[in-house]
Formats: C-alpha cells, structure tokens, sequence
C-alpha cells in the first residue's frame, strides 16, 4: 500500500491511497464470510456457503470492493496517526476506482479551521431602551390594585375584566364531557382560563342569558365540543383609588413615589434580561458577518447532523411526528435543510471565533471552574466507560473556556439605545455563568 496527501483547501486534505490486490488478503475472506451470510444459494444454509460458491455468485470484483471498504477504516487510523493529523469530522470517502491490479481510493480529510486573526470586539449595537414607559409603570400598579379589587353586582352585560356567575357543561357527540361541569363558577372575562372561545362569546352578554357554541378544551385534549353556559350574575370590579395612604396600608411602601421607584427598578430588571438576549444576537451577528468565513462542507455537515438530531429528539419527547410538524409549520424538507445550514455555520463561526479569543488571551480554566466540571462529571461517572468519559470531560472543559470567552466578548461590545444612550447591561454578564453541555 502507498499514499499521498495533497492539499485541498485551507482546511481541508485529500488522502491518495493506493490498495494492492495483495494488500487485501485478510479482508477478502472476511468480506466473503459476510457476504455468505447475506445471500442465498439454493442447497446450502445461510453462513455456511463455501468460498468459491460465494465467489461464483457476486463475482471477483464485488469481493474485491466490500474488502477495500473494511480495509480502510484501520489504514486511515493508521495513516492519520503517523501523520499526525487530526480530523474535525470522520473522513469522507470520495472516490473508489477500479485498476488493473489494484484500487485508488480518495479519501477527504477535513481538519479543524482557525481563524488568523480576532475580529473587531468593540462592536456597537443597538438594542431597545430599559427604561421603563409611564405605560408599564400604570399597568403594574393597575396589577396591584387588581389584587385587593372588590367585585359588585351589577345589572347590565358583561364587559372584559368583569367576573361572570355562571354555570358552564360541555357534550361532545351526545355524552357529557368528564371534569367539565362549573357550578356558582365566578369567572373573570379576559383571563382566557377554560376555552379559547369562552371571552369573545361572554361579552356583551345580560344576567340570565343561555349560550351554546362549539369549541375546545385544550387542558382534557377535547376538540370539537359544544358548550353550553348559563350567566347568572354580573360583578364589576371595583378598584381602590391609589392614594399614599392606600399604599402605605397594603404595601411595604410608605407612599406612592416610594411604590413606583421599586416598579422602575423591577421593570428595568426584567426588560434588563430580554435586552441582554438581544445584545447577546446583534453583536453575535456582527462578529460573524465580519468574519465572513467559507467552512469546510463536511464539516458544517456534521454540524447540521447533530442539530438535526437534538431537533428529532424535541420532537419525539412532544410526540410530533416530522411529517406533522411540516404540516403545522408549513416548511418543506428543503427549507429545513436551508436553516439547518445556517444555523450549523454560525454555531461553528462562532466557535472558531471564541476559540481564537481563547487563544488571544490564553485563557485557562480555575479552580471553580474544574470543580464544576468536577460536580457534573460525578453525575454522568456510572452511565459512561473510560473514554466516553475522557470524551465528555474534554467537551465540557472546552465550553467551560468558551463560556469564559463569551462573557469577554460580551464585555467588550457596547450596548445603546436609538437616541444613542448607552444602555448598561454589563451586571448581567459580570454574574457567574452556568457551565454549560457542549452544543
């Protein structure tokens, strides 16, 4: 056996092999016991077919390509490891050809890329404003007063945010539906809590009034039933007038001005969180876009592989079928296949970027980051054996440094709003990170 290598691309090798028939000795009788136990031959048991019956049937050359076929596996590992070269993803037999005395087989080896240099951290992006709008502000307090509402009896149709008396049953096909009788049922209109349809029908509707509609019962997984509700009363809900006394003797606040500095805070806190997400995506995109970077097909093809099959196994856990979830989406196969590509080159853009800080700053993990590793490796110690754990381990150590070079990248973009204002967001990415499972 020879071999060459040549260079494909940047990150990519083609291996030339050249298979002597004479190379392949030990592997053709294993390839002709396999094939002897998948074929048929009258006369004789499966498995039990002679060699040179074997050989009859399927032919010289057909042996001759199943025996490269298990030849290559050990030579590669053999070849790659006195190269000393390591693939990205497992190499991709290209082309198998037929000579006179021999085979030439090409191999494709794709190696892991990196980047020459870090793009621009200092990104600007724009993000929306954590400042709070008077309207959040009155919806908040409009929540509060909510909760220490008085409800009275009215006479006149019901409205959104009023609470109806009734009494509610469901039939479906003739026969009553189990665990859907409400007596006396005080129900507010507006909150959405039993039917999808059950707002829209109650409104505008008088005490005394009888309405049936069909409908669904998304909690029993019940389609198409019908409904049937009696209101029986009305009562409005009555607010208490926010006043500093009012607050003072419901709240922990002393005073109305006390009450709307904590909502601000507890706003800012919550729009705070979104707002970080979407720095995290804008400066994310920016980086990559810079980076601008052609991947090695087998490898994004890898990549696309392993989202597809987290993909399939939400699916599966929420007992969708993918045919199903084509039809509800209304995507196609091929319009999958277009996210799952672009998906798989910005997860592997990015870590080549997050690799390349690593290396910039030549981060290393401490000692609280080793014990993390440690606490989760305890968990998986008794369900792996020695190398799937040396394997495991590795991935972890390896988005454990990413983690850590993300938070940097982070801290070095700058956020602002539409008028320009920065918007501080750096206390949610100075907190301590998660250790995260490799993607």
């Amino acid at each position: 056996m020879k071999y060459k290598i040549k260079k494909e691309s940047d990150f990519e090798k083609i291996l030339e092999i050249k298979v002597e028939i004479e190379d392949l000795n030990e592997q053709r009788d294993e390839a002709i016991s396999k094939i002897g136990k998948q074929i048929k031959v009258a006369g004789f048991r499966p498995g039990k077919i002679p060699a040179n019956i074997v050989i009859r049937e399927v032919g010289e050359d057909y042996i001759n390509e199943e025996a490269v076929e298990l030849f290559l596996p050990q030579t590669l590992f053999t070849i790659l490891n006195d190269e000393e070269i390591s693939p990205a993803t497992r190499p991709a037999i290209k082309e198998i050809k037929k000579q006179k005395n021999h085979f030439e087989v090409d191999v494709l080896i794709t190696l892991w890329p990196k980047l020459s240099k870090s793009p621009k951290l200092s990104q600007t992006v724009e993000v929306d404003s954590i400042k709070p709008s008077n309207e959040e502000i009155e919806e908040q307090i409009e929540r509060i007063k909510s909760q220490f509402a008085e409800v009275s009896k009215v006479e006149r149709p019901l409205n959104s945010g009023d609470y109806a008396m009734m009494n509610l049953s469901a039939t479906k096909n003739g026969s009553e539906v189990k665990d859907f009788t409400y007596n006396d049922y005080l129900y507010e209109v507006g909150s959405g809590s039993l039917t999808p349809a059950l707002d829209s029908k109650l409104e505008g509707v008088a005490p005394g009034a009888i309405i049936k509609f069909n409908d669904s019962i998304p909690q029993l997984n019940e389609e198409s039933v019908e409904v049937t509700v009696l209101v029986k009363e009305v009562r409005e809900k009555i607010l208490p007038d926010l006043t500093d006394e009012w607050v003072s003797e419901t709240t922990e606040f002393e005073n109305i001005d006390e009450l709307k500095s904590e909502l601000v805070i507890n706003i800012e806190n919550v729009k705070k969180q979104q707002v970080a997400q979407q720095y995290q995506s804008e400066l994310t995109n920016k980086l990559i876009e810079e980076v601008n970077m052609k991947l090695p097909e087998q490898l994004v093809i890898a990549e696309m592989d392993s989202i597809l099959q987290n993909f399939l196994n939400e699916l599966k856990q929420s007992n969708i079928q993918l045919e199903d979830y084509f039809k509800i989406t209304g995507l196609t196969e091929e319009t999958l296949r277009d996210d799952l590509n672009k998906q798989a080159s910005r997860n592997l853009t990015m870590v080549l970027i997050l690799d390349k800080v690593i290396e910039d700053l030549d981060l290393k993990l401490d000692e609280k980051d080793i014990s993390l590793v440690d606490e989760h490796m305890e968990t998986h110690s008794n369900d792996e054996d020695d190398s799937d754990q040396t394997s495991h381990r590795l991935n972890l150590e390896a988005e454990s440094l990413r983690n850590k070079a993300m938070l940097h990248v982070l801290q070095q973009g700058i956020s602002v709003d539409k008028d320009g204002e920065k918007v501080y967001l750096q206390d949610v990415y100075n907190r301590d990170t998660d250790l995260g499972e490799e993607e």
